[in-house]
């Protein structure tokens, strides 16, 4: 898993350097992908894939359609994305936050299963891009589900499924009905991977650094996009947990946005981070559980710019929901 994080992110054609084009992303991005499947871990999507991130598409779509470019169906000139997550503000500071979380559950016992014979983690994500039956859908917004068993040598299995399509008022729903209703049915797949190596994480802040790294430069902008990759394929000791939210409170940039419900109805400390790593400017936020430090959820929004994407000003462009985290007998 590392070394595919690492070579995707050398493959990345926006970047130069460690700098991304926009002009180049919004090129990108404005033209279609060819049609994808699952192939390879599940895992968040990059986030040069998934562009970059707030307040979502309130008012109706406008009447005008646009073909796609496959022929299948018509998709909306504006894409429909889901809605934000709405932050209770507060004007805590985050590394105190963040530091006050590490301080409660350092101490906690481990309680991981050992041995284990497989790790297993149930989410649900997001993203612009996702396609069904060959179209990009921009009518509606349908998240896959994903459920994945890694074994004690880095082999992995795993199967997926869209979830019902979701809007956010009834001409969102006429105009996916209009567009070929694509998503109404579920979608379902699977896959497995091979043996690669495993390597468990460090519980002290240095050494959580430099792992989360994996030798690589870690500004703020690429914190946030492996914190959530890792949470897809490690069981955490409340200890490594620590470590972590202590790396984080330590990254100059983020700030405490506030308590938030994730869209699984749980009750979390939001932290975000606002720049334009990946291209646009955006806002990514991650959320974590106050008792027990683990990931809830992930969140990116677009600013102002929306470039070529074709989603409204402060839209959501991607999301993941961390469901189950565990360590199976």
């Amino acid at each position: 898993m590392r070394d595919i994080d690492q070579t995707l992110r050398e493959i990345n054609p926006v970047r130069t350097g460690r700098a991304a084009d926009p002009a180049r992303l919004d090129a990108i991005l404005s033209t279609p992908r060819a049609a994808t499947g699952a192939v390879g871990r599940p895992r968040v999507r990059p986030r040069w894939v998934w562009a970059v991130a707030a307040m979502a598409v309130t008012a109706g779509l406008f009447a005008y359609v646009v073909v796609d470019p496959l022929g299948v169906s018509t998709q909306p000139a504006l894409a429909v994305t889901p809605s934000p997550l709405r932050v209770q503000l507060t004007d805590q500071p985050a590394a105190e936050v963040l530091k006050r979380i590490a301080d409660r559950i350092d101490d906690q016992p481990d309680t991981r299963i050992k041995p284990w014979t497989a790790e297993h983690f149930i989410g649900d994500d997001w993203a612009l891009s996702s396609r069904i039956d060959d179209v990009q859908v921009t009518s509606a917004v349908i998240t896959e589900h994903r459920e994945t068993w890694q074994k004690p040598d880095g082999s992995a299995r795993w199967k997926a499924r869209t979830l019902p399509p979701v809007f956010q008022n009834a001409r969102q729903r006429k105009v996916w009905e209009s567009a070929g209703a694509v998503g109404k049915e579920s979608r379902q797949w699977s896959g497995d991977a091979g043996p690669e190596p495993l390597v468990e994480p460090p519980a002290t802040v240095d050494g959580m650094r430099k792992w989360l790294a994996n030798g690589q430069y870690m500004g703020p902008g690429l914190l946030y996009e492996v914190i959530p990759e890792r949470f897809q394929d490690h069981v955490f000791s409340p200890a490594q947990r620590a470590a972590l939210l202590r790396v984080l409170a330590a990254t100059p940039g983020v700030v405490h946005a506030g308590s938030v419900k994730d869209r699984a109805g749980r009750t979390g400390e939001a932290f975000s981070l606002t720049g334009r790593f990946g291209g646009l400017p955006n806002k990514r936020t991650l959320v974590f559980d106050p008792a027990t430090g683990d990931l809830l959820a992930y969140e990116e929004q677009l600013r102002q710019d929306t470039g070529k994407l074709g989603v409204r000003p402060y839209s959501v462009i991607g999301y993941s929901t961390f469901l189950k985290a565990e360590r199976l007998p």
